[in-house]
């Protein structure tokens, strides 16, 4: 009996055996490689976004300025004119690293970000704020964890303070994952709750063993993008920069890719996932809502975070396809509102560097499908981030308002210069 529980368990407990053993002994020192780096910063991958041994590696690069691009979809667009290629065609001061998945919005960022936190420090990053993110319910809680390592939380754990920051986010990390690992933790930082000298061996004794596991796994997460992507498309534009130039390019591009439709949505695209379900779209987003929403408390943990670390950051709002937005019936008036309390959240606070292209929605080829921005919107998206990018500058003097952080904020829908007066 034992015999034959020896042969069916014993290649499990072995190989179970030597996995641990792995993982004890794979060093954690960071290795730079630049081609690797490189590809990591554009793979796009789930794998990418949660491994912080990624990250790290291309952002203490001491020889190459990889610069964080955060947002969600619309990184995954890679044309010629996406900020990935124009970097790369023409050998830009810096690398756009792209921290972006579908669904992704500021709750997950801000967790993200605990991985990354010093190597913001004094930095500069680019964070896209969609709109679309300010639903009544606020971020997706499967989006959430999908997007969610253990990793973060360790590290959110070891780095907080009792702040009402770290509180607010236990509480609604507890919302959005109730059956996490570590819940008993979180429980005790959403309290406010000191982490007792016990819980803290423990975090550390996780850290290293998920530090390990993520320089092992992160050999095994490859991607092509920048070899198939990025560099042909990057070798196909014009040797001498010109915006003039590669606007004719963007024009002729979007011109020939949006032929089979009346919205200037991108045709693939269209086909898919529009055509076939005009009637059932026509007049969908008649209620929707952007200006109530806990995202925009979720909103202020990240701002603080940026505070924290003094990081120069540009924030971009982008605009939605008007001809959809009109054919589906999204109140134009209430997207402004929710971009004008979205600014205004920014710029008190001293986020004064925003490119806002709320209102573009309606230019030629300048969005991609209904909501992303594309060929000629990446073009006038370059000519923010390239000068912003290219001549770093120290972060503006922040000034935290936590009343961003109350549920009165999220609810406020008056004028926003005048909220809390």
């Amino acid at each position: 009996m034992l015999k034959r529980l020896w042969h069916i368990l014993g290649p499990v407990f072995c190989a179970l055996l030597l996995a641990l053993g792995l993982i004890a002994l794979y060093p954690t020192k960071v290795n730079h490689s630049l081609r690797a780096e490189r590809e990591d910063a554009v793979a796009l991958t789930k794998t990418n976004f949660k491994s912080k041994y990624k990250k790290v590696r291309a952002l203490t690069d001491p020889n190459h300025h990889f610069v964080p691009f955060f947002g969600s979809s619309e990184w995954l667009r890679i044309d010629k004119m996406h900020p990935s290629v124009l970097a790369e065609a023409y050998k830009r001061s810096y690398i756009p690293y792209l921290l972006g998945q579908r669904g992704a919005a500021s709750l997950t960022h801000f967790f993200g970000i605990q991985q990354i936190s010093k190597e913001l420090d004094y930095k500069q990053a680019v964070y896209v704020i969609s709109p679309q993110w300010f639903v009544a319910k606020g971020a997706n809680a499967g989006a959430f964890q999908n997007y969610f390592s253990n990793g973060q939380l360790i590290d959110f754990l070891q780095n907080q303070t009792g702040s009402q920051y770290d509180r607010y986010a236990a509480k609604r990390f507890l919302k959005m994952y109730p059956d996490s690992s570590l819940k008993g933790m979180m429980e005790k930082v959403a309290k406010g709750q000191k982490l007792s000298a016990a819980d803290r061996k423990s975090l550390d004794f996780k850290d290293k063993i998920f530090q390990k596991e993520d320089g092992l796994f992160s050999h095994f997460s490859v991607s092509n993008n920048q070899k198939k992507k990025v560099q042909p498309q990057a070798d196909s534009l014009p040797k001498t920069f010109s915006y003039q130039k590669l606007g004719e390019i963007a024009s002729q591009d979007g011109k020939t890719a949006t032929s089979n439709n009346r919205f200037g949505i991108e045709n693939t695209f269209y086909t898919i996932r529009v055509s076939h379900q005009l009637d059932k779209l026509k007049g969908s987003q008649k209620r929707f809502d952007y200006t109530k929403s806990p995202e925009y408390n979720d909103l202020q943990l990240v701002l603080n975070q940026f505070a924290m670390s003094h990081t120069n950051v540009l924030f971009v709002i982008p605009p939605v396809n008007s001809k959809w937005a009109a054919f589906t019936g999204l109140d134009q008036s209430m997207y402004q509102k929710s971009v004008a309390k979205i600014k205004y959240q920014l710029q008190s606070q001293g986020f004064t560097n925003i490119a806002d292209f709320s209102k573009d929605g309606g230019k030629a080829y300048f969005m991609q499908d209904t909501i992303h921005m594309g060929w000629n919107g990446w073009l006038a998206l370059d000519k923010a981030i390239n000068p912003f990018l290219s001549k770093p500058s120290d972060a503006p003097t922040y000034t935290i308002n936590d009343q961003f952080l109350t549920k009165a904020w999220a609810k406020y829908t008056g004028k926003p210069e005048e909220f809390g007066k």
